[in-house]
């Protein structure tokens, strides 16, 4: 009797935990193998169909939407949503660096894999060009710009540290260090990229802020009410104030221009940073450029990017493509990024005329005089080649303004050659010279030119400015850019990868944005 009970008891829990159908986050990705068996119901077999079906194997998600946290520390639930890597349930037995991917103002967890953003497909695209893979976590970020608020009433970065991160590392196979997370975001989620890393250095290894939303201190003190208000006022204090009163010592606590100095050194070197923002933002380059000056005159290590784009879900997409593979060679152990795709510049052949000019082959009278001008510039006849590569009908005309100003040389070339207009490439010291005859001239190109003091542009000249961000005049590219931009003057601005090889830098920065110089 006592045997017969006991084989009941067991054939009763055995009924049960076969039946049960709830599903945590974490036995979402456990280590179970996929069964190689699945028996199908008597009912669903087909009629006459005595042939027992092919085993499936079990299907399991890889993008696990909506998933939940009951976080303590804010009293409520936080949901995130996690994409695992296509050989998770495969490779039981190996473990993966984690991505932190943290959304912008009025998103949501789902935002970076919705009806705008496609990470997920990115993702996949450069997994199979041979980026690592790694797990991609999306938090709910609310409004809250990924901070304590400032009175103490939402808390969200204790959250994010204390108990999300940890439920993160305990639910899923990560490599559970500082050494294999990072974390990237786009405008908000792009401060949070740069708040919780700066904040808390002991988690993160790397951190990417995509058109970062933050402002200077000016910006923020003429900000409209309910713009300060609603974003700024509520989480750093000062809400309802004006003008220096919004600049609160909570405020300065987060912001990056006064969080990045030598009290904080040690700490924030021991991150990775890296920062980028299209040219086309209304305001949030101008910030962006200007933390890019504040790092280097202070001599933080960083990677900064400028390239075309908006405040857009293509531009942050786009710029995964770099991030990631970055994000992937620290957390591999690297020292020092070389770039991506970065090609030894392959310099064409070109013959010059008796004057020392280059004539593209469509040249005739209606084409443009391109005056490059330079200082005492070794192998300058490589980058007159390089900048044949532009199409159009031109001549290339060099200007050492060792021996002739600017002006001499435009007055001398003039009377070799009629053209239509006039068009000027400024190399390192040549800007100001350039910029003294911005009023004569259609279309200034730069390339880390310095500019000296008086930074003024035209309306009636278009100014393509070009560095890396390593370069030498990375003050006055920006000023030039700022100026450009606050008096609505036509203009495209990049700033590209920097290496040890300055001018190899400038003969690839002009192959790469050939397109833009229209001459």
């Amino acid at each position: 009797m006592i045997q017969s009970n006991f084989i009941s008891l067991i054939c009763i829990f055995a009924t049960l935990f076969s039946s049960s159908g709830c599903t945590s986050a974490k036995e979402n990705a456990t280590d179970k193998k996929p069964s190689q068996e699945t028996e199908v119901p008597e009912e669903e077999q087909k009629p006459g169909d005595n042939t027992p079906s092919d085993p499936q194997p079990e299907v399991h998600e890889l993008y696990l939407r909506d998933l939940v946290l009951e976080s303590t520390i804010l009293d409520m639930d936080i949901r995130y949503s996690v994409l695992l890597p296509r050989d998770y349930y495969e490779k039981t037995d190996q473990r993966y660096a984690v991505v932190y991917m943290l959304h912008g103002y009025g998103d949501n967890q789902n935002s970076w894999n919705g009806e705008w953003l496609h990470a997920r497909e990115r993702i996949t695209d450069l997994e199979d060009a041979g980026l690592e893979k790694m797990i991609y976590v999306y938090p709910m970020g609310f409004q809250s710009y990924y901070v304590n608020r400032y009175d103490g009433s939402f808390n969200y970065m204790d959250m994010f540290v204390q108990e999300f991160v940890p439920l993160i590392d305990s639910s899923f196979r990560t490599i559970a260090d500082k050494q294999h997370r990072s974390i990237t975001g786009y405008s908000m989620g792009g401060f949070g990229a740069y708040v919780l890393a700066a904040k808390h250095p002991e988690v993160f290894m790397c951190s990417a802020p995509l058109s970062m939303s933050f402002r200077t201190d000016k910006q923020y003190m003429t900000e409209s009410a309910s713009g300060w208000n609603s974003q700024w006022g509520t989480n750093f204090g000062g809400k309802g104030e004006k003008g220096e009163g919004r600049l609160t010592d909570y405020y300065k606590a987060h912001c990056p221009y006064y969080v990045f100095n030598d009290e904080n050194r040690q700490t924030l070197e021991s991150v990775k940073w890296y920062f980028t923002c299209g040219d086309d933002e209304e305001q949030l380059l101008i910030a962006n450029d200007s933390l890019h000056v504040i790092l280097r005159d202070r001599n933080f290590a960083h990677e900064f990017r400028v390239d075309n784009g908006a405040h857009t879900s293509t531009y942050w997409t786009n710029a995964l493509n770099e991030v990631l593979s970055w994000f992937s060679f620290y957390m591999s152990g690297g020292e020092k990024w070389p770039g991506r795709n970065i090609k030894e510049p392959h310099v064409p052949e070109i013959s010059f005329d008796a004057n020392g000019a280059y004539k593209s082959a469509s040249f005739n009278n209606n084409g443009t005089l391109v005056l490059v001008a330079f200082h005492q510039m070794d192998r300058s006849d490589q980058v007159l080649a390089e900048l044949s590569r532009v199409s159009g009908n031109y001549a290339l005309l060099p200007c050492d303004l060792d021996v002739r100003s600017l002006s001499e040389w435009k007055e001398y070339w003039s009377s070799q050659y009629e053209c239509a207009k006039t068009h000027i490439v400024a190399l390192g010291g040549a800007g100001a010279a350039a910029m003294g005859l911005q009023d004569q001239v259609k279309q200034i190109v730069f390339y880390d030119a310095a500019l000296g003091e008086d930074v003024s542009p035209v309306k009636s000249c278009k100014y393509i400015i070009l560095n890396t961000d390593t370069g030498v005049n990375y003050r006055d590219m920006g000023a030039l850019y700022t100026a450009c931009k606050r008096s609505d003057c036509s203009f495209e601005y990049r700033v590209a990868k920097g290496t040890d090889d300055p001018f190899k830098d400038m003969l690839r920065i002009i192959e790469t944005y050939k397109s833009l110089f229209n001459f």
